[in-house]
């Protein structure tokens, strides 16, 4: 996570839908201020989220035909998103790391001053799914 921490304030706003094996589905909501980056023609998004009472910083390599999702703090987190494609992803926490198989059906990109990322895609870990998750980023310019 090299990515200079220049770029426009915006106003991030994230929704993650989480189904797991056996369980109801359900949503998660982040907001947050963070950067805007413009970097050799590639956006992110950068921000810290509070996950249970700690800091994790977050980064998101936003593409129109791709994405990656990276955390890094109390929570580290590598997800690779490719549509059509299985990409090995990692995450860790508490001293465990859990390798991880991410499986991608699709991300869309809008970019602007009021832009939408989302990604939809499965975790595997070995051959089993973990969760299907959709995650949507939107983002504005200046402060909310």
């Amino acid at each position: 996570m090299n990515i200079p921490e220049e770029g426009r304030a915006v106003s991030i706003r994230l929704v993650t839908t989480v189904r797991q094996p056996g369980e109801k589905p359900f949503r998660n909501f982040i907001r947050a201020e963070g950067q805007l980056i413009e970097k050799a023609g590639r956006f992110y998004l950068s921000f810290e989220e509070n996950m249970d009472g700690h800091g994790v910083r977050t980064m998101v390599r936003m593409g129109h035909d791709e994405g990656l999702i990276m955390r890094n703090g109390d929570v580290s987190m590598r997800l690779p998103l490719v549509p059509g494609e299985r990409r090995e992803g990692r995450y860790a926490s508490g001293g465990v790391e859990l390798p991880l198989t991410v499986k991608t059906d699709s991300v869309r990109y809008e970019p602007g001053s009021d832009g939408r990322f989302s990604a939809a895609y499965d975790l595997l870990s070995g051959s089993e799914t973990v969760g299907t998750y959709d995650v949507e980023f939107t983002y504005s310019e200046g402060k909310a």
